[in-house]
């Protein structure tokens, strides 16, 4: 185990606290900038694994346009991404879809679901 400094921008509220800790792998040995008790447990979980909401379209058919909006309904491991996009790549909807209708259910077995973002009507 080595000890690395890190420097992170929390965005768990508006503030946005510039926070450099020095850590061992995801133990943080000390902390300074936090200006809240909610950024300590963002770096913590940054250190172990990074969350976040996906966010991209799919093809659909049938509507006005090419692609629909969608996003996880929760955070997954950031490193998911490229697996989540390559299977998220192979999906083409049919119209009419509305928002927050679920795309795919528990995707990658991360217990998130892809969800529409917006409304697609079947174009006429």
């Amino acid at each position: 185990m080595t000890v690395q400094k890190s420097h992170f921008v929390c965005v768990v509220c508006p503030i946005g606290c510039e926070i450099d800790v020095v850590h061992e792998d995801s133990e943080i040995l000390s902390m300074e900038g936090q200006k809240c008790d909610k950024s300590e447990e963002y770096v913590r979980q940054e250190l172990l694994e990074p969350m976040r909401i996906l966010t991209t379209t799919v093809r659909i058919r049938g509507a006005r346009w090419p692609v629909i909006p969608v996003r996880t309904d929760g955070p997954v491991p950031k490193r998911l991404f490229p697996r989540l996009m390559r299977q998220l790549k192979r999906i083409e909807l049919q119209a009419p879809v509305d928002m927050l209708d679920v795309v795919v259910s528990d995707i990658a077995g991360t217990d998130a679901n892809i969800v529409a973002t917006r409304s697609m009507p079947q174009e006429r």
